[in-house]
């Protein structure tokens, strides 16, 4: 810089410090009176701190480091994530995973608050202020015990659960509301013997012949002695999509994750 501009930044500065000299003049040199060196300690301080969070932003901007939490169903974490995440800290070790496991009510509250960056949910998701890529299409079943009456078909009607004892999810869930509403359309309301508990808790009352459930494919696994029944009339189905707020802006590691979910779709 050439010495007038350095010479009007310094009297700038000493004016925005109240006046106080910061420099003095020795003969043809200039050095730091004692406030100036008080203010110089300061700024090193301050550049450091500005150099720190600029190595901070590139490690982001990098996937060096970084933290994102994601919102799922039960099934879905259980079942489709593990592999996906997996594969996605093997790339990226420094980036911390949080994962909250809800139904999709909560889950798009969640999203709301900013407690978590994206979400897994069942369609119908309000497009207002999301970002939507639908995922896949999964059929939800019937599931019941092989003592129960119907384990030896494998294809139900609703209609002709209309007597059986109903293990539905808890309130809240997006699956209790589909289930109920569904069985009103066929013409009758399910009798629930149980209403809450998590999809496994569901899956081994089922299997101790205390009613019946309707989970997601997803929600089963080879451990469970459960008989599966494909519902055949009305065709049953839920549609899952990945979420987030349209109006805020997704950080480089949320972003690239949901370009890994999507892409497997």
């Amino acid at each position: 810089m050439a010495q007038p501009a350095v010479s009007r930044m310094i009297h700038e500065l000493e004016r925005d410090c109240g006046g106080v000299a910061l420099v003095e003049k020795i003969g043809r040199n200039l050095r730091l009176t004692e406030a100036g060196e008080a203010l110089a300690t300061h700024a090193q301080s301050i550049l450091a701190e500005v150099r720190a969070a600029d190595t901070t932003m590139r490690a982001r901007r990098g996937l060096l480091a970084g933290r994102v939490s994601i919102g799922t169903p039960p099934s879905i974490g259980v079942q489709l994530l593990p592999e996906t995440l997996a594969t996605f800290h093997q790339t990226y070790p420094q980036i911390e995973l949080r994962i909250h496991q809800a139904g999709t009510t909560h889950l798009l509250h969640l999203l709301e608050m900013g407690e978590i960056d994206i979400a897994i949910a069942t369609m119908p998701i309000p497009s207002k202020n999301h970002t939507i890529h639908t995922l896949f299409d999964e059929p939800l079943v019937v599931v019941v015990s092989p003592q129960h009456r119907y384990s030896g078909r494998k294809t139900i009607t609703l209609i002709e659960l209309t007597d059986e004892s109903f293990l539905l999810y808890p309130p809240g869930y997006e699956m209790h509301d589909v289930i109920v509403a569904a069985c009103r359309t066929a013409g009758f309301m399910p009798r629930i013997v149980l209403e809450g508990g998590d999809v496994s808790l569901l899956l081994r009352l089922a299997e101790a012949n205390l009613g019946i459930a309707i989970v997601p494919r997803l929600a089963l696994n080879t451990t469970q002695n459960l008989v599966v029944l494909d519902i055949t009339k009305p065709s049953f189905m839920r549609s899952m999509a990945l979420v987030y707020r349209s109006d805020r802006t997704l950080s480089a590691a949320s972003q690239e994750l949901v370009d890994n979910l999507v892409k497997f779709r």
